[in-house]
C-alpha cells in the first residue's frame, strides 16, 4: 500500500469511528453508570465486533451479504430492534430510579457488573446493533485499499483500523470518568439518562428498513 491509501484509508475510519453511534452511546452509558472500567470493557467488546466485520470484509464476505438483499434486510431488521430494547431498557431503567428515589450515587455502591457482561453488550452493539458496518468496511477496502493487497497487508490494516477503535473508546471512557463530567451527570443524571435511551431509540428506527436510512 502506498501512503497516500494508508492516509486516506486511516483518516476515513478515524473519522467514521468518533462519529457518535450506538458505539460511543453505550460506552458513554456504562462508563457513567458504572465507572470507567466497565467502560473499558464495553470498548472492548465493541473493538472484538469491530474486528469481526474487518475479517469479513477483507476477505469478501460483504459483496456475499450484498447480494442476498432478504438476508440483509433481516439482519438490518435484527439490529433496528436490539437498539430500541435497549434504548427502552435505558429509559425503564431511568423511570425506576426516579421513581424510587435513587441516583448515580446509589448505583456507584451497587455490585459491579460481571465483566462479560460488559464485553457481551459491546459486541452485541457492534454487531447485531450495527450490520451496516460490514457494507461500509466492504465499500471502504473497495474504493481505497489497491488490487493485489497481500495478506500480511491486510492484517495490518485490520489490526491499526482496530487499534485506532479501541484508542478512541477508551478515551471516552476515560473522559466519562472526569470529575467534573460526573459531577455533572450526577446533577442532571435522569435527564442525560433519558436522553440516552430516547437516542438509542431513534438509532434503532433509522436502521430500521423503511423507516429510517
Amino acid at each position: 500500500m502506498t501512503p497516500l491509501a494508508w492516509t486516506t484509508l486511516l483518516t476515513a475510519w478515524t473519522v467514521a469511528v468518533a462519529s457518535p453511534g450506538p458505539d460511543f452511546l453505550a460506552v458513554l452509558h456504562t462508563s457513567l453508570r458504572r465507572g470507567r472500567a466497565a467502560g473499558a470493557l464495553v470498548a472492548c467488546g465493541v473493538v472484538a465486533g469491530i474486528t469481526l466485520w474487518l475479517a469479513a470484509a477483507l476477505t469478501g464476505a460483504s459483496m456475499l451479504l450484498s447480494g442476498h438483499a432478504t438476508l440483509y434486510l433481516l439482519i438490518r431488521w435484527a439490529g433496528a430492534v436490539f437498539l430500541i430494547l435497549y434504548g427502552a431498557s435505558i429509559l425503564r431503567g431511568a423511570w425506576r430510579k426516579r421513581r424510587d428515589g435513587t441516583s448515580a450515587a446509589a448505583a456507584a455502591t451497587a455490585a459491579p457488573e460481571p465483566v462479560w457482561h460488559s464485553v457481551r453488550r459491546g459486541f452485541l452493539t457492534n454487531t447485531i446493533g450495527n450490520p451496516k458496518a460490514l457494507v461500509f468496511f466492504g465499500a471502504l477496502f473497495a474504493s481505497i485499499l489497491p488490487p493485489g493487497t497481500t495478506t500480511t497487508e491486510n492484517l495490518l490494516v485490520g489490526a491499526v483500523m482496530a487499534a485506532i477503535g479501541l484508542g478512541w473508546f477508551l478515551l471516552v471512557a476515560a473522559a466519562a470518568r472526569l470529575p467534573a463530567v460526573v459531577s455533572a451527570y450526577r446533577r442532571a443524571e435522569g435527564a442525560v439518562t433519558a436522553v440516552l435511551g430516547a437516542l438509542f431509540v431513534v438509532l434503532g428506527i433509522v436502521l430500521a428498513p423503511g423507516l429510517g436510512l
